[in-house]
């Protein structure tokens, strides 16, 4: 005689239209990431950057995005990954009409701080809510295997719906489409998501651990960027990566003597952890960093149109899949 399944030990039938939800905000924060670069030339010359600085509109995201990611995965223990979720994307829902709205640069920089800081709050609460829904085994596996896929295929894909946007709409409608998915997250969420469990105890944050090495990064960024123009042996250039050094200094007293650090230090004795994060961080820089050059290059100097440019960047999205894919199996059969 087969035992019957109590209602508390049932998987919930509406987890995988939760899955949709959470990936399709995985999807638009990816996307955000890299849309931008088909528009840089429009929005150059229409906001009025100054030379080199137009950069920022990518390096204003991905620096508050991952200098704030592990302190947004701290909200979710503590506060509840449904919650902070939620209030994630409605902060990125608000902070994109500000850029799309932005009447000069220092708005529309100001509002991809917010944005990033929002996504960094976003990606890890996600995952958190992800993880409770789905239980330990084949459906966990394959709806991170969904989440993992369409990261990867949004990093490329932005790429391509980027040039349309810009060339059709106009560089702001690629903040404003964001509005219907975060529309959509908002009036379903409370509905389709599960409240993840909160860390018991005493509520412990890390602010200044998050805040140092975000400023940081954020100044060796400016440093370098800007050394070009006023010279490597300036003292704006010298100032600012001696700043920045300072502040690295700063977090690490700041981690070593916290109750709750942000970054535990000891991970850093792993030469597997010190290994990986070189490597991804030498990718992520080739990556971005070739795709912003080319995007400028070809719009600026070959003259191609965004929507040109965008599908001849088809190739990143394919390759991408396939890379996955023959990824996911090498490390499958080493494993």
């Amino acid at each position: 005689m087969m035992s019957r399944i109590s209602p508390e030990e049932a998987p919930d039938s509406r987890r995988w239209l939760a899955l949709t939800l959470l990936v399709a905000a995985f999807f638009m924060v990816i996307v955000d990431s890299q849309i931008v670069m088909l528009a840089l030339p429009s929005i150059e010359s229409e906001l009025g950057f100054s030379l080199g600085g137009v950069q920022w509109v990518m390096s204003a995201y991905l620096l508050s995005f991952g200098g704030l990611l592990m302190f947004g995965g701290r909200t979710a223990d503590l506060l509840g990954g449904r919650r902070m979720f939620l209030f994630g994307t409605a902060l990125f829902g608000v902070a994109s009409v500000l850029c799309g709205l932005a009447w000069n640069d220092e708005v529309l920089i100001a509002a991809r701080v917010v944005q990033g800081a929002a996504a960094a709050i976003m990606t890890p609460t996600a995952m958190a809510v992800l993880m409770h829904t789905f239980a330990e085994g084949p459906e966990r596996n394959k709806a991170l295997g969904i989440w993992t896929g369409i990261g990867a295929f949004g990093a490329t894909a932005a790429l391509l719906i980027g040039g349309p946007i810009t060339d059709g709409l106009g560089w702001q409608w690629i903040f404003y489409i964001n509005v219907p998915v975060v529309a959509a997250v908002l009036l379903f969420g409370p509905r389709l998501l599960k409240q993840t469990p909160v860390q018991p105890g005493r509520r412990r944050f890390d602010p200044a651990g998050a805040v140092t090495i975000t400023a940081a990064i954020a100044l060796l960024v400016y440093a370098v960027s800007e050394a070009p123009l006023v010279g490597w042996g300036s003292g704006q250039t010298i100032g600012m990566l001696v700043a920045a050094a300072v502040l690295l200094v700063i977090f690490t007293l700041i981690e070593n003597r916290s109750k709750a650090p942000l970054v535990p230090l000891r991970i850093f004795r792993s030469p597997t952890v010190v290994g990986g994060n070189i490597l991804m961080i030498i990718v992520a820089m080739a990556v971005y960093g070739g795709a912003l050059i080319t995007s400028l290059y070809a719009q600026q100097v070959l003259g191609y149109s965004a929507v040109k440019f965008g599908l001849s960047t088809a190739v990143y999205a394919i390759m991408s899949i396939i890379g996955a894919n023959l990824s996911a199996r090498l490390v499958a059969r080493v494993g």
